[in-house]
């Protein structure tokens, strides 16, 4: 990790959890002045102490400045959206009060909004949808499990935004962090990735607790990930986006472990067990993103069947022998 001379630069995350923790701890470390914005007094109160609720194991190296006093928006330079995304409109309504609109605006957020047409749209779509004059933005995607990336261990994530120059300057704020960053100018093809591979992982999560075998696990990532990459496609990215980090990267992470929620979702829902419904973003992302795809006319067979058997999972096994009986096709 390189060092700096001074602090130069206010960064703002929202949100106290475990990813907006984890954020706020490697800017932290890139020596920017950093404050972490939260609803709750006691979330506030453990990061100021150099601990995280979210993450009781992991201790923080360094206490990270936090308030719940939304006036400290008024001096940020980068603000951090870090919570879950029912809570994104919510909070840029908080910044659009506080914030200058010089302000960069970072989402972390993955998962798809719903609209009222085309069933679930991306943050590109949805901000275009709802916002005629908006921030300047980009988006951080990418295979990283928070406590990891807390623990400083090798963690690499893409920054997008509409053009290059802006993705430069976001990725600038992570010089001399154990974060490395890849930039690119593709946003919708890296908000499809990160939205979809949640759906992705928790069909590899029924595979797990069904025990088909790691066989059955790889042709899920590689068939999930054409699915994606034609999605993708089909609303504006570009396919060569979903063949890195926000793409094959994340989904073959959240494919390989019940470290990943919605992998550990997958197979709670394999087990017949009840899952922590809060866990799993794809859950709400499977029944937008079918929505979707029956607007946009698109086959995605392994996102619909998991659709399905979250609405009724005893269409477990009918679907799993469909996904087999699938005509022959080209790859």
């Amino acid at each position: 990790m390189k060092n700096k001379m001074s602090k130069t630069k206010n960064i703002v995350v929202i949100g106290g959890g475990s990813w907006g923790g984890a954020l706020a701890d490697q800017l932290l470390k890139a020596n920017n002045n950093v404050t972490v914005l939260t609803r709750r007094r006691e979330t506030a109160d453990a990061l100021n102490q150099g601990s995280l609720i979210a993450l009781p194991q992991v201790q923080l190296e360094h206490p990270i400045p936090s308030t719940t006093n939304p006036d400290c928006l008024s001096f940020a330079d980068l603000i951090v959206i870090a919570v879950p995304l029912s809570e994104t409109a919510q909070v840029v309504e908080m910044i659009e009060k506080y914030a200058s609109l010089n302000s960069v605006i970072l989402f972390s957020g993955k998962g798809l909004f719903s609209h009222p047409e085309k069933g679930g749209i991306f943050l590109p779509e949805w901000i275009d949808s709802n916002f005629d004059n908006f921030y300047s933005y980009g988006l951080i995607s990418g295979p990283s499990f928070a406590d990891e990336v807390i623990l400083n261990k090798p963690t690499a994530v893409m920054i997008a935004s509409q053009s290059i120059t802006l993705s430069t300057k976001i990725a600038d704020y992570f010089e001399a962090s154990y974060l490395r960053c890849y930039i690119g100018d593709d946003i919708t093809g890296v908000a499809v990735g990160g939205a979809v591979k949640n759906i992705i992982a928790i069909a590899a999560g029924i595979a797990t607790g069904l025990e088909l075998g790691d066989n059955a696990r790889a042709a899920l990532v590689s068939r999930g990930l054409a699915e994606i990459t034609r999605l993708a496609v089909k609303v504006g990215g570009r396919p060569q986006t979903l063949n890195g980090l926000a793409g094959m990267g994340d989904l073959v992470l959240s494919c390989s472990s019940p470290h990943s929620r919605n992998m550990a979702f997958g197979m709670a829902i394999a087990k017949n067990q009840t899952p922590d419904q809060k866990l799993a973003e794809g859950k709400k992302a499977a029944e937008l993103l079918n929505a979707r795809a029956l607007y946009e006319n698109i086959e995605l067979p392994i996102a619909q069947a998991v659709h399905r058997i979250l609405q009724r999972k005893e269409l477990i096994e009918s679907e799993i022998n469909a996904l087999l009986a699938r005509a022959a096709n080209t790859e």
